[in-house]
């Protein structure tokens, strides 16, 4: 892990992060040191003045890269900040590991606030001292840069693996260092305490040994941080928007830019960006040239903070393709000189690199939402399986919501007793939780007992057809956008014609049910076969 240390450090001081945001440009900065290369902009350049003149389209306003002037390129270490007609030239200096940045033109107002917490100065400016693309901040000032948690978890860890050797935990005496740590009995043993107390043979063969490095990260002592969201600062992350790339809250949803966009649960959305995890384990042997910065996406890949993960994950995937890009373009060759006649074989580098491709799978993953069900509703099986503890139909609804595209997940009963009346279907986000779902005009459902279904929405019946369920059916729920419709399913049989014609807006898979009904979600499926043969006839 030693070549990953670089990728720890900020730019700006050259020490490891403290409190890491993120730049709309993806790279990092100590919030401090973010406060300290600030500058001031004259009022024609403020974020209002432009917005004022029509000119502004974005949550931060970026200044033309050619505002900055850099000289003295002679390595003197200086040079100017020549992007305003009326403030005065700044001296630019280098950071600790040679990065040119900016401090403030004047020095800051004294105060008894901390400097991550003192106002921020009306229309300032920051320049990223590693792609030197500049901004002007607008009124949330630093609070609107993200926190980047997962970085802050790699430096702790990367620490933490720096200091005292594991030591053995059954050792009676002295401990002794560790050697292996087994994933099961959760243990770290020295060799002498392994051959005595974990012996290779019986149940304990089947048991994963793994180094005490590794141990500790699978630990996870830490628990998960919260995260919060910027523009809703007391609302906490909980789903992901797919068009914005980014984590958002519920009010962002009902109120913010994201109202109309396809959103993803947060749980599912980290899973899917951790495909890469298995991928890069397959490569690093040959990516010993580029091990900084492939150590540091490990690192990453192992956090628990889905929505810090995210928040990072698009910029990581860049910085490979960048990498990528690099050896394409023969960057990274090697320089002969007149002593030696070097020639370096990077085929295997570049085959590795083009191998680590972040897959984007198009089926969705989700479970069921306890933050938003009926609180009679009982959870289990990673939130998949759900049932009540009500006579009383309770409804739930899936972490994920859609919009667009075409969408098919199935539920399978798991118990059917004294012939109820689930309903299975789509949902507002704000139906009704203590009726049957179909009961008001925030869903649309089919609902089923032993003989006969039905299609209801705000309490209208339509369409019974022959056909119920018992305890082991399948029933499907096919949402397609495209054609604004939707379809059930029971046992791979259509129910009746087309449910639901003129199907628009953002819609939750749905469940209601009482407590003679246990239900299990089964999502990531894919369109059935002999639906896709129709639409395509159709």
């Amino acid at each position: 892990m030693e070549e990953m240390e670089e990728e720890l450090k900020c730019p700006v001081c050259g020490s490891f992060y403290r409190e890491p945001i993120i730049l709309p440009c993806s790279h990092n900065l100590c919030q401090a040191c973010a406060r300290n290369i600030l500058v001031q902009t004259p009022e024609s350049e403020s974020p209002q003045s432009r917005r004022a003149s029509g000119s502004g389209v974005s949550d931060y306003d970026y200044l033309d890269l050619d505002k900055m002037s850099l000289y003295s390129e002679a390595d003197s270490g200086y040079g100017s900040y020549g992007g305003f007609a009326s403030a005065p030239t700044t001296p630019c200096q280098k950071s600790p590991n040679g990065v040119r940045v900016f401090p403030p033109a004047m020095p800051p107002p004294a105060t008894h606030l901390s400097p991550a917490l003192a106002p921020i100065p009306r229309n300032s400016c920051i320049t990223c001292p590693q792609c030197h693309r500049s901004l002007i901040l607008d009124d949330r000032g630093l609070r609107g840069f993200p926190k980047n948690r997962v970085l802050e978890g790699v430096i702790d860890r990367y620490q933490q693996s720096k200091a005292a050797a594991l030591k053995c935990q059954l050792c009676e005496k002295v401990p002794k260092e560790a050697t292996v740590m087994c994933e099961q009995c959760d243990v770290f043993y020295c060799d002498p305490c392994r051959l005595r107390c974990h012996p290779p043979r019986g149940p304990l063969a089947k048991h994963r040994l793994v180094p005490p490095a590794q141990g500790r990260v699978s630990r996870r002592l830490s628990p998960r941080k919260v995260s919060t969201c910027t523009d809703h600062e007391l609302e906490n992350h909980s789903m992901y928007c797919v068009q914005c790339k980014m984590p958002v809250c519920y009010q962002c949803l009902e109120e913010g830019k994201h109202s109309s966009h396809e959103v993803k649960a947060l749980g599912a959305m980290w899973k899917l960006h951790k495909v890469v995890r298995d991928q890069i384990s397959h490569c690093t042997v040959k990516l010993r040239q580029t091990t900084g910065l492939m150590e540091y996406c490990l690192e990453v890949i192992k956090e628990n903070d889905p929505s810090g993960f995210l928040q990072i994950s698009d910029a990581l995937i860049r910085r490979v393709h960048l990498t990528e890009d690099q050896w394409g373009k023969g960057t990274l060759t090697p320089r002969m000189t007149t002593d030696f006649d070097l020639s370096l074989d990077n085929s295997p580098l570049l085959q590795s690199i083009h191998q680590l491709d972040f897959v984007q799978v198009k089926v969705a993953w989700f479970a069921f939402d306890p933050g938003s069900a009926h609180s009679d509703i009982i959870f289990s099986n990673d939130n998949l399986t759900v049932t009540c503890s009500s006579y009383d139909d309770r409804v739930v609804l899936g972490k994920t919501g859609f919009s667009k595209g075409v969408h098919y997940w199935e539920l399978t009963v798991d118990r059917y007793d004294n012939h109820p009346d689930p309903a299975f279907g789509v949902a507002r986000i704000d139906v009704m939780k203590d009726v049957m779902l179909g009961k008001d005009d925030k869903a649309w459902a089919m609902y089923v007992d032993n003989n006969r279904s039905w299609f209801m929405h705000n309490n209208s019946h339509t369409n019974r057809t022959e056909g119920g369920i018992t305890k082991g059916a399948t029933v499907g729920v096919l949402l397609d956008f495209n054609r604004k419709t939707l379809t059930f399913f029971i046992n791979d049989e259509q129910q009746g014609p087309i449910a639901f014609e003129n199907v628009e807006g953002m819609f939750f898979p749905a469940v209601s049910l009482n407590r003679n009904v246990q239900v299990t979600l089964h999502t990531g499926l894919p369109v059935p076969d002999f639906y896709s043969s129709r639409a395509s006839i159709a």
